[in-house]
């Protein structure tokens, strides 16, 4: 279960009871705003309107760490959170910390909010851990997976999470006695969702093709992309800031020029454009210009034989009568923007001849990594042959 989930149990009343909550995932900014989000609920006695006043629903607000964050902004919102927020970073005060204080009545507030972030036995294959419960378990001591089973109702427990191991005892009783919602990368519609409320938080607008641009910029679609919803934020500020500066409330392509290096992704869309309507002209002065700028020449060609990987699979399989989302589902692809564009250029090509240029580019890869061309004059000559 992810973001919707948990935003239908707030919203339902669902989430505000005495059982664990695990928030974990590859997301680490939803992680944070849900773990701010609860903790403001449930300050607030269950009341979602309350909570929404301190946070907005797309993500907004302070993304620091828990210790440094106020149940709200004013003197009462600081002294509830020291009396009756208690956080623990793994185990490190022990189990035993925790279940006491998970057993102390709250003083200011609704009921007392306890929060584990990142405890090892949700994580880390360690057996001792598990051993030592189980020992508990026969010598009749209540370890913290038996004690989930009942949490008085005066508390309310939050573990935050990267990876989890779905094996260890502490995750099974947190699935079984509570809630477990998992956050993982975004898809692209819900990528475009967030995005466009960080530009809008920030004081900006974007329009849609250009909001394409940007993600696709960003690299967050990409395979193994290490970029998450953290970057993209920076990134939706870095850009508002200067358009802002400059008088604007509007994001435009040359905006995404000035501020992204990432923009190279687009740099060679607009090679592979040039290169689809046989002005090769166009094509190498592009080229020289990104050269001009610091890129390297090893990795336009890697971009450009991803692309035209890309733009061959979508002939071959648009051929046999695939759509642009079935094509982006088949090739393992994560923006169907980037499928999409890449099948307009690849209409501009034959089959056979879009095979020939991939095997020259594959020849071009093999014969700079053995050193028998220069990088730089390679992809010159292969857009003056293309």
């Amino acid at each position: 279960m992810g973001f919707r989930q948990i935003e239908n149990d707030i919203k339902s009343g669902a989430a505000d009871r005495p059982a664990p909550i695990l928030l974990c995932g590859e997301e680490r900014f939803l992680i944070d705003f849900y773990e701010r989000k609860l903790e403001s609920l449930f300050s607030a006695g269950g009341n979602d309107a309350d909570s929404n006043r301190n946070t907005s629903s797309d993500g907004s607000g302070n993304t620091g760490k828990g210790d440094s964050r106020g149940a709200g902004n004013s003197n009462t919102g600081k002294a509830v959170r020291e009396l009756d927020v208690t956080v623990f970073y793994g185990n490190e005060e022990g189990d035993a910390s925790i279940m006491g204080a998970l057993d102390t009545f709250p003083m200011l507030s609704p009921v007392r909010i306890v929060i584990v972030k990142e405890h090892p036995g949700l994580s880390s294959p360690g057996q001792k851990a598990d051993e030592t419960q189980e020992e508990n378990t026969r010598k009749k001591k209540k370890g913290l997976p038996e004690f989930l089973a009942q949490i008085p109702p005066t508390s309310r427990l939050i573990f935050t999470s990267g990876k989890v191991n779905k094996t260890r005892a502490l995750y099974k009783s947190i699935a079984k006695h509570g809630t477990v919602y998992e956050f993982s990368r975004l898809d692209e519609a819900d990528l475009q969702k967030f995005s466009r409320k960080r530009f809008k938080a920030f004081g900006t607008e974007i329009s849609q093709d250009v909001l394409e641009a940007f993600i696709f910029a960003t690299g967050y679609l990409e395979k193994d992309s290490e970029n998450d919803l953290f970057t993209i934020e920076n990134e939706a500020y870095k850009l508002s800031s200067f358009a802002i500066s400059e008088g604007r409330t509007d994001i435009s392509h040359k905006d995404l020029e000035e501020c992204m290096p990432g923009i190279l992704r687009t740099d060679v869309f607009a090679m592979l454009d040039a290169i689809s309507l046989g002005k090769k002209a166009e094509a190498v002065q592009l080229l020289e210009n990104s050269l001009a700028s610091g890129e390297s020449a090893f990795r336009l060609l890697s971009l450009f034989t991803g692309h035209f990987e890309i733009m061959l699979g979508y002939r071959e399989l648009s051929a046999e009568g695939h759509n642009a989302k079935e094509i982006t589902k088949i090739m393992g692809e994560r923006s169907d923007w980037r499928v999409k564009k890449l099948g307009g250029f690849a209409q501009r090509f034959d089959l056979e001849n879009l095979k020939f240029i991939l095997g020259q580019l594959y020849d071009m890869e093999r014969q700079i990594k053995s050193g028998d061309i220069r990088e730089r004059h390679a992809l010159t000559v292969l857009l003056a042959e293309i």
